[in-house]
């Protein structure tokens, strides 16, 4: 498959370890697209940022404004212990913090960002960001370990009955973990889905489906 770099992302490169697979990179492109269209069913507004792609990562850039200055982009980096998200802004500066074992669990994280801009700020919207959601617990099926006992700031969630789905990150990627036992496609319409609630409604959020 003919990649197609996005220079502020290739600066950043040198981060993550090992490539992607064209089998990958077109998983990637494929949630991009299901994303555009529930996006704009769920929102009526148009996503349209586009995908680049290169030897360890694939991105979607933010729009660029008027006079054509990169503002930022979110994606997926193959790392030495995995994937890891990845996100950069027009200063350079790049941040990642959620580390997946499997490839399709970190497109569900990048998902999840998406659809938080979403419902957020892009839309205007304002019901409430994808981290609220569950109030923090875990998925089902899901055993969350310390990394670092006694301080329990770090954690890897992993399936019961498949160890090799897991993330690993602090208290707050406890709602990604919700994803491990599901499509893609089920993960995104879950989140997409969730009702406006406040601290005091915590019962109106919908449990975990499984496809």
């Amino acid at each position: 498959m003919t990649r197609n770099p996005l220079r502020e992302a290739e600066e950043n490169n040198s981060l993550g370890v090992g490539s992607l697979t064209d089998d990958e990179v077109a998983q990637f492109t494929a949630a991009v697209e299901y994303l555009r269209s529930v996006i704009v069913a769920a929102f009526g507004v148009e996503w349209t940022d586009p995908v680049f792609s290169g030897d360890g990562y694939v991105v979607t850039e933010f729009p660029r404004s008027g006079g054509g200055y990169f503002d930022g982009y979110r994606g997926v980096r193959k790392t030495a212990r995995g994937y890891a998200l990845m996100s950069g802004d027009e200063r350079g500066y790049e941040g990642g913090s959620v580390t997946f074992g499997r490839f399709e669990d970190a497109v569900k994280g990048y998902a999840a960002g998406v659809i938080r801009s979403f419902r957020m700020e892009r839309s205007g919207l304002y019901l409430g960001s994808v981290a609220w959601m569950w109030n923090g617990t875990t998925g089902p099926g899901v055993v969350r370990q310390s990394l670092n006992p006694p301080y329990d700031t770090d954690f890897r969630y992993f399936l019961e009955d498949d160890p090799s789905a897991w993330l690993e990150g602090d208290k707050v990627v406890a709602t990604l973990s919700h994803g491990l036992g599901m499509s893609v496609a089920a993960f995104i319409a879950v989140i997409v889905a969730h009702p406006k609630v406040t601290a005091e409604d915590a019962t109106a959020w919908p449990k975990p489906v499984r496809p």
